[in-house]
């Protein structure tokens, strides 16, 4: 009998060890004029200490959204409508925003977008580095903050820093940016950090050595990393583990060389046909066709049964549970065991 990955199933998949961060049925809900929206829907993971965990999916697919679920970042009058989201033995859904700002940048830190716009253009680096040094009594004084600013700078591959810590924001360029902001999100030495599109409007260039920063600090410093990202190939290059999303759920939860190597559900499989290869004859990129859909009026049954070519009308009509189909991989497809791997590249033929 197929195991369902429920709220006792949050740590699936990781070490012995208790998980830094475990999500369990966690649920977002935005009421509009046309209807609430669940922009997260019982939504249930884990993350293992020292781990890197991706959040995959299209633009719209809530990974973002989860994100900001776990630190109570939700704009009113949107809400987290139920679920758990535990770190060190509390619920952070049930903590006050006072107890939440005593974790925020000290044992959880983020990593937002879009670097440029997260950076105040009127202060200097260092002091916005070194603002949550002081807020949370990590030192003692400007002067601390900004000896640790310059560390942090240099820890994080910027040049000449201690010229540098007094430059603004519009001084730097957009990767120098991202690097800044990686070094105000290690300045309190959190032990998660929360990684939101950390490469987005990067050139192909600099994305890399983004990555390959983040890959090396969560190595050197022992950190833990939930990274959301819509490509792929940072998850390959990135990530141990890997949920995929759309509309709000998690449709598949594996480890990402399984994932790579067999995906179990059709919208993976999707994604995976629309990276471009290099180990075999050029061929044509073909999108999954159509659009995720409005989650005021989501489709009855799966989700994805109007872009799937295995829907049937128990597809139109079920609404999938996230279940084990092999040893520590989880899929949100009634079809998953009739699903062959070059399901998409049979269609493009």
């Amino acid at each position: 009998m197929a195991t369902v990955l429920g709220t006792a199933a949050g740590t699936v998949g990781t070490s012995a060890a208790p998980p830094i961060l475990d999500v369990r049925s966690l649920t977002t809900t935005i009421p509009t004029a046309r209807g609430t929206l669940t922009v997260v829907d019982d939504v249930s993971f884990a993350v293992a200490q020292g781990e890197c965990f991706g959040l995959v999916g299209e633009s719209g697919s809530g990974k973002s959204m989860t994100l900001r679920s776990i630190l109570g970042l939700i704009p009113p009058p949107g809400r987290v409508a139920s679920g758990e989201v535990r770190h060190a033995g509390r619920d952070l859904v049930r903590l006050s925003q006072r107890e939440l700002n005593r974790i925020r940048g000290r044992e959880i830190a983020m990593i937002v977008q879009d670097a440029v716009s997260a950076l105040n253009p009127v202060y200097r680096i260092g002091r916005q580095i070194g603002e949550p040094m002081l807020e949370h009594r990590i030192v003692k004084g400007a002067r601390s903050a900004r000896a640790r600013a310059v560390a942090l700078m240099a820890k994080v591959g910027i040049p000449a820093p201690e010229k540098r810590v007094d430059d603004f924001p519009h001084q730097f360029s957009g990767g120098m940016c991202q690097r800044v902001v990686i070094a105000t999100a290690l300045a309190c030495d959190p032990g998660l950090l929360l990684a939101d599109e950390p490469t987005t409007a990067l050139d192909v260039t600099i994305q890399d050595q983004i990555l390959k920063l983040l890959v090396a600090l969560q190595r050197d410093l022992g950190l833990s990393l939930l990274l959301v990202t819509h490509d792929m190939g940072v998850v390959a290059q990135t990530c141990q583990r890997v949920a995929v999303m759309y509309a709000g759920q998690i449709v598949e939860l594996v480890r990402t060389d399984a994932l790579f190597r067999q995906p179990r559900h059709p919208y993976t499989a999707g994604l995976l046909n629309c990276v471009p290869r290099l180990d075999g004859p050029a061929v044509r990129l073909k999108p999954i066709p159509g659009a995720p859909p409005d989650l005021a009026a989501p489709p009855s049954g799966c989700r994805f049964h109007p872009r799937c070519p295995l829907a049937t009308e128990a597809c139109r009509s079920q609404r999938p549970e996230l279940v084990e189909v092999a040893p520590g991989h989880f899929s949100r497809c009634i079809r998953h065991h009739e699903m062959p791997p070059d399901l998409w590249k049979r269609l493009d033929a």
